[in-house]
């Protein structure tokens, strides 16, 4: 990892977050304290995860208050309470080299209609809600709104690329510049222990939130008690009753509830880690999992659905197994017609995407390069599944794009994203 130049001027990074700590925050504020930012962090108070990020000198919190989840009365009242304590804050901080950093619809919203947005804005960009694809009126407002709020961005970060391809590009009508930061595991939290034996044992870890996957797993125990085993390692609250029944087999094991010091461990016990999430309709098909780049950094082959974006990610770099249906049946014959070779082939082939599956600096030299990130690598408009766990620099653009080249490309896509706000009929509305 190189060393960061340090500025003449420390930034000033606002950060405005969904979440007071979560370790997508954490994340982005070790890039920003890399690069020598100061970190006003304003954000509602849910979801606390603790690091040592959020103590340095250099962070100041400010609380947007708790708010709930779905939409109703107590949600839109936090949101205007955050909204009086946003445009409080932009009076405050408003000063020359500070940077916004957005990570939630809403709060771009009000971060636009407050004026922070004037300054550089990053909106960044790890999922896309059920609101922002309904075919209702609160569905078409919220895409409008979008439009407009970024209409003021700088600089698109996503995630997963296909957020981009097939949202940004193809639903929405907006040709944004965008940028491509994975969901790659921070150095020393994960590493690979001892060889996994091949076994029809599968680790489910992290954010379990998804049904239909837990329901699969349960009928598949059932169905194969004898060979068939799971782990599972994190909260069952969204599980609800099919959660509580997975953990009553005696081929399920439940080790608890998150514990990132653990997963190496846990995950060596097993022979796959499952990355199937049916939880919100399009954005399970184009979301690429924490959990895929967990079981890379582990050396663990992964199992995924067809027709999502991670089954393309496994098929490239041959790192697992992938459903072509996503039934018990399925998975049981998947499992028992796969044998050691195969199985020794994704284990080498995960191996040796382990590096780049870990963060470096990519955070840190966005917010270093702030007035500076027309020359970043762009994503290309079409479906490259190359650029995922890439050898290349995620960050640096190819040295034939010049600078010129970048901002000429970056005034096209204004000019569309102009165009753009017009085109509701054209999104499948």
């Amino acid at each position: 990892m190189r060393v960061l130049a340090c500025a003449t001027m420390s930034k000033t990074l606002i950060f405005v977050s969904s979440h007071r700590s979560a370790n997508r925050v954490a994340d982005r504020m070790i890039g920003a304290v890399a690069a020598g930012c100061r970190v006003e962090l304003l954000a509602f108070e849910r979801e606390v995860v603790d690091h040592p990020v959020y103590h340095d000198a250099k962070v100041r919190f400010t609380s947007l208050g708790n708010i709930r989840g779905g939409v109703a009365y107590s949600r839109l009242y936090s949101l205007a309470r955050a909204a009086w304590t946003l445009a409080l804050a932009g009076r405050r901080l408003k000063k020359p080299d500070t940077i916004v950093l957005v990570n939630s619809l809403e709060l771009l919203i009000l971060c636009a209609l407050c004026g922070l947005t004037r300054m550089p804005t990053v909106y960044d960009v790890s999922d896309i809600h059920p609101l922002q694809l309904a075919k209702t009126t609160p569905g078409r407002l919220m895409r409008w709104l979008e439009r407009l709020a970024l209409r003021r961005v700088e600089l698109l970060a996503v995630t997963s690329p296909w957020f981009y391809w097939e949202y940004y590009r193809r639903w929405l009508g907006v040709r944004k510049a965008a940028l491509l930061i994975e969901n790659k595991v921070r150095p020393g939290c994960l590493e690979v222990r001892s060889a996994p034996v091949f076994t029809h044992r599968i680790a489910w870890n992290g954010l379990l939130r998804c049904r239909a996957s837990a329901a699969l797993l349960f009928d598949s125990l059932k169905q194969a008690p004898a060979s068939l085993q799971v782990s599972l390692h994190g909260t069952l609250d969204r599980l609800g009753e099919v959660g509580q029944q997975l953990t009553r087999l005696p081929n399920c094991e439940y080790t608890g509830p998150y514990d990132p010091d653990a997963l190496s461990t846990l995950i060596a016990k097993s022979s796959f880690v499952w990355a199937i999430d049916f939880s919100e309709c399009e954005n399970s098909t184009w979301l690429l999992p924490y959990r895929l780049y967990n079981a890379i950094a582990a050396g663990v082959p992964v199992i995924a659905a067809s027709d999502t974006a991670t089954a393309q990610v496994v098929r490239r770099h041959d790192i697992g197994l992938v459903l072509n249906e996503c039934t018990s049946g399925s998975l049981i014959q998947a499992l028992e017609r796969c044998d050691a070779i195969t199985y020794e082939r994704w284990r080498q082939n995960t191996l040796a995407l382990g590096e780049r599956a870990v963060r470096h600096d990519e955070w840190a030299r966005v917010f270093e390069n702030a007035g500076r990130w027309e020359a970043l690598r762009r994503l290309p408009n079409n479906v490259d599944v190359d650029i995922v766990l890439s050898a290349n620099d995620p960050i640096t653009a190819p040295a034939e794009i010049t600078r010129s080249a970048a901002i000429e490309a970056l005034n096209a896509t204004n000019a569309d994203s102009t165009e753009s706000l017009t085109s509701d009929r054209a999104c499948a509305i």
